[in-house]
C-alpha cells in the first residue's frame, strides 16, 4: 500500500474497524508525490466551522486538534495526548524558524504571516487502516501520515510488550514499507512536543520547507467541499 509508484491510496481513518476492501467512511485518497497536509481537507466536520468566531491561525488550528481528537477511540487518552503534543510541536517548529519564515512571508506583500505555514505540517489520520500484505485484512493504526513518498505509522507504546498477534501485524506493514515510530506513551506523558521532535522523522521537522505559499483548510475555495461526517472525503492534491 505505501508503494510510491502508485497514482492513489486509499485510507481508511477514524473508526475501530474496517474489513478488508471496505470503502466506509471517513476515508481520504492521497496521491503520490503530494505529501498529505493540514491544509489539504475537506474534513469530516459534524457541521461547517463558524470562521467569524474562530479567525485567528491559532483558534483555526485548536478546531482541528479538537476535531482530529474526536476521531480518535472513545477511551484512548494517548492518542488525545498524542495529538496535544503533536501541535505544540508545530507550534514550537514555527516559533524556532520564525525569522527565516518572516523573511519567506514578506516576499507575499503581507499577504501571509509565519503562523500561516503552520498548516503545512502533516496531516494525522486517527484510527487509520493500512493494507499490510495480499488478502490480509488491513492494520489498524493510532496515527498515519503521508509523506508524498511512504507512509509513517504512529503506534503509541504502553509499559507492557505488544502481544504476538500486534507485532506480526505490524512486520507485515513494516514489510510493505510502511515506516513505523514507536512513540512511548508515558514518555509522551512527560515531554510532550520535545520527544515528538527527537522521534519523527525529517519530513515533519522543517515541514514549511518547498512551500512558497501556504494554504489553509479553511479557505473560500474548499468551504464548498466540508462534508457532513459520514461523508467520504477525497481531496484533490492537484
Amino acid at each position: 500500500m505505501a508503494a510510491p509508484d502508485r497514482d492513489t491510496l486509499l485510507i481508511p481513518y477514524g473508526r475501530a474497524h474496517c474489513a478488508p476492501g471496505e470503502t466506509g467512511e471517513p476515508a481520504i485518497v492521497v496521491r503520490g508525490g503530494v505529501a498529505l497536509r493540514l491544509a489539504d481537507g475537506p474534513y469530516p466536520f459534524p457541521e461547517p466551522p463558524d470562521l467569524i468566531r474562530i479567525a485567528t491561525v491559532a483558534e483555526r488550528l485548536d478546531l482541528l486538534r479538537e476535531h482530529l481528537q474526536s476521531l480518535c477511540g472513545l477511551w484512548d487518552r494517548p492518542s488525545r495526548q498524542f495529538l496535544d503534543a503533536y501541535f505544540a510541536h508545530i507550534a514550537a517548529a514555527i516559533a524556532a524558524s520564525e525569522p527565516a519564515l518572516a523573511a519567506l512571508a514578506a516576499g507575499t506583500g503581507g499577504l501571509f504571516a509565519p503562523p500561516d505555514w503552520s498548516f503545512a505540517a502533516l496531516r494525522p489520520l486517527p484510527q487509520a487502516h493500512l493494507d499490510g500484505a495480499d488478502d490480509t485484512p488491513p492494520v489498524r493504526v493510532d496515527f498515519a501520515f503521508w509523506t508524498g513518498d511512504a507512509l509513517v505509522a504512529i503506534e503509541l507504546r504502553g509499559s507492557a510488550s505488544p502481544r504476538r498477534q500486534r507485532q506480526a501485524e505490524l512486520q507485515r506493514l513494516a514489510a510493505s514499507g510502511v515506516r513505523l515510530v514507536e512513540v512511548p506513551a508515558q514518555a509522551l506523558r512527560q515531554e510532550g512536543a520535545a520527544l515528538l521532535a527527537r522521534l519523527l522523522p525529517a519530513p515533519f521537522q522543517r515541514f514549511w520547507e518547498g512551500v512558497r505559499l501556504p494554504k489553509s483548510p479553511f479557505a473560500p475555495q474548499t468551504l464548498d467541499t466540508i462534508v457532513a461526517a459520514g461523508d467520504q472525503s477525497v481531496i484533490s492534491m492537484t
